[in-house]
């Protein structure tokens, strides 16, 4: 009884085993050491094509359709799963394409191997469970398309080359499938071609620039309509009425046609998936399209944009050129203008000086002068004026304003025409000063700007033997004899520069002269120079340069003075506009 109870189990556990075996959804093979295959169940059947065979293990891969994941090499049979598992070795997760007659499109499958051993261990054959992943590894090279299509749109690939890859991806995804993407121009009238690798070139050429609108195919009547139109059968259906020759002749039968839209609802095109049987779309199918069509907006938006940005960046180099062009004439004429205003104003400077008494033959003038005048830029803020007062004076005025260029040079010239207007007022330096400051200041409150200008003033007479002078925030001028040189106005507080303060009074001072006395007047450029440290070459350098050179005649003691000075900043340049005038006191009366 107890035998035929064991024997009855052991055939109940066999029926169960080939229950589970049949039932599987994965497929299992077993073969012994011999090579000889044991199990082989329905699934591996379906999966490899047929049942066990009778033939030897070098044979595997060519009898079954065995191929690495290139799809091209056959897979080395002695390393196949069962192979190693006969050989005691463990293998997971081996990925294999089969192809074989009832799956001509081919199959995925991933393999685990086990060996099979007896209770002492040793190696009696193999197992193999293999699984089917064909759909997840058509959905992972899917996404590794569409990721590749989205590369070429972030590379700005061609537009031509990234349609042609989007198409080639959804014909890899169905079994006789063709796709087309076609471009709506921009005028909004007609189509133009986009990309269709697989489709006769007669109807490619047929198709591009024919127009849009109720019955015009399923692309045009989609741009048109901005639906999506499917056409089951293009030899009956009434939009295909002017195409129908032409898809007998290209061996169409269905078309299916979305348009593509932009992010803002503008028809960009259309995708259209074409079939050579009648019939209309299938789920995975319109899946398709709503990738097919997502993707091509990002490409189609985004070349245009591309487009858009080049053709602004070309109208953008096109006005700067002209705007540069224009800036350059422009520069042009003010450098003119420049050059025309500093020859205007070099050539108000004077160029003879006064006589004195007044009318005297050059030689036999009481006074002498000599002027010295270095502007930094085309105009310069510096001017000086030498002016007779009445028969036997002379005044020397010499001014800075501030700043430099074409404004400092305008009140240069306000300056020059007061000076000129209170003439009568000479013979007093600071009466002078005081009604020109007055006026200059009423003009600038007018003018709404800021402005101030330092001047010194001095009148040599002769007759009385005495200078007169007046400053306005100016560098006092040096009192020049043989045994050294002294400010003229020592160390009195200046009065403050014009264009200040328009009630401010300047005092006059007087001091006497002798035969052979320089006076000495400049502007600030002249000692505010820097030496390789950054230190300034100051007022009482310049008096002390001026001491030592005192001896000399007028030229040879201007001439030292600038070398000293020039040698001290060791660039022979002076960085601010410098104006130097003398006046030799060749006798008094």
């Amino acid at each position: 009884m107890n035998g035929d109870h064991t024997v009855g189990d052991l055939a109940q556990v066999n029926e169960i085993l080939e229950s589970i075996l049949s039932n599987m959804g994965d497929a299992v093979v077993v073969a012994g050491r011999d090579e000889k295959f044991l199990i082989f169940n329905p699934a591996a059947q379906r999966m490899f094509g047929e049942g066990a065979t009778d033939i030897a293990l070098a044979d595997w891969s060519r009898r079954h359709g065995l191929y690495l994941p290139d799809k091209v090499t056959l897979f080395p049979s002695d390393q196949t799963p069962l192979a190693r598992a006969i050989r005691g070795e463990e293998t997971n997760r081996v990925e294999m394409f089969v192809r074989q007659a009832q799956a001509p499109g081919g199959l995925w499958t991933r393999i685990n191997g086990r060996p099979l051993r007896a209770a002492n261990g040793e190696v009696m054959g193999g197992v193999i469970v293999c699984r089917d992943i064909t759909e997840a590894k058509e959905e992972e090279f899917f996404r590794a398309g569409q990721s590749r299509v989205l590369e070429l749109i972030a590379e700005d690939a061609p537009l031509s080359e990234i349609l042609t890859n989007l198409v080639l991806l959804m014909e890899g995804q169905a079994e006789g499938l063709r796709c087309s993407v076609l471009l709506l121009s921009r005028d909004g009238i007609r189509v133009e071609h986009g990309a269709a690798p697989n489709l006769p070139e007669v109807y490619v050429k047929a198709v591009d620039g024919a127009p849009i609108g109720p019955r015009a195919g399923s692309c045009g009547t989609a741009m048109y309509t901005r639906q999506p139109v499917v056409v089951t059968d293009v030899l009956t259906d009434p939009l295909w009425a002017d195409y129908r020759d032409l898809a007998k002749i290209s061996g169409l039968r269905a078309c299916w046609s979305t348009p593509i839209l932009s992010s803002k609802g503008d028809v960009l095109g259309s995708f259209a998936m074409y079939r050579q049987e009648p019939r209309g779309p299938r789920a995975e199918e319109t899946r398709l399209t709503e990738v097919a069509t997502h993707l091509a907006r990002i490409a189609i938006e985004r070349q245009r944009a591309q487009a858009e940005l080049l053709a602004l960046n070309a109208q953008l180099e096109k006005r700067v050129e002209e705007r540069t062009r224009e800036l350059r004439e422009k520069n042009q004429q003010m450098e003119e203008e420049l050059q025309m205003a500093r020859e205007l104003q070099v050539a108000l400077l004077p160029r003879q000086f006064p006589t004195i008494p007044v009318g005297a033959p050059p030689h036999e003038s009481a006074l002498s002068f000599l002027s010295l005048y270095f502007p930094t830029g085309e105009v310069s803020g510096d001017f000086f004026s030498v002016f007779p007062v009445g028969e036997k004076a002379a005044g020397v005025l010499i001014c800075d304003v501030m700043g430099h260029g074409v404004r400092s040079a305008l009140i240069t010239g306000i300056i020059r025409g007061l000076v000129e207007e209170h003439a009568k007022l000479a013979a007093d330096p600071g009466v002078l000063l005081t009604h020109i400051n007055r006026a200059l200041t009423v003009i600038l409150e007018q003018a709404g700007t800021t402005m101030f200008a330092t001047c010194f003033y001095v009148v040599a007479d002769v007759e009385r033997a005495e200078l007169r002078f007046a400053n306005a925030g100016h560098p006092s001028a040096l009192h020049v004899r043989r045994d050294g040189a002294e400010k003229l106005d020592g160390e009195e507080p200046r009065d403050p520069a014009m264009g200040i303060f328009s009630s401010a009074i300047y005092r006059t001072t007087t001091c006497s002269i002798a035969k052979g006395d320089l006076i000495m007047l400049f502007t600030d450029g002249l000692f505010e120079v820097e030496d390789v440290t950054g230190a300034f070459f100051n007022e009482e350098q310049l008096r002390a340069t001026a001491s030592r050179h005192a001896a000399l005649v007028p030229e040879e003691f201007f001439d030292r003075v600038l070398g000293d000075i020039r040698e001290y900043s060791q660039s022979g340049t002076f960085a601010d506009d410098v104006c130097v005038v003398g006046m030799l006191i060749r006798r008094t009366d």
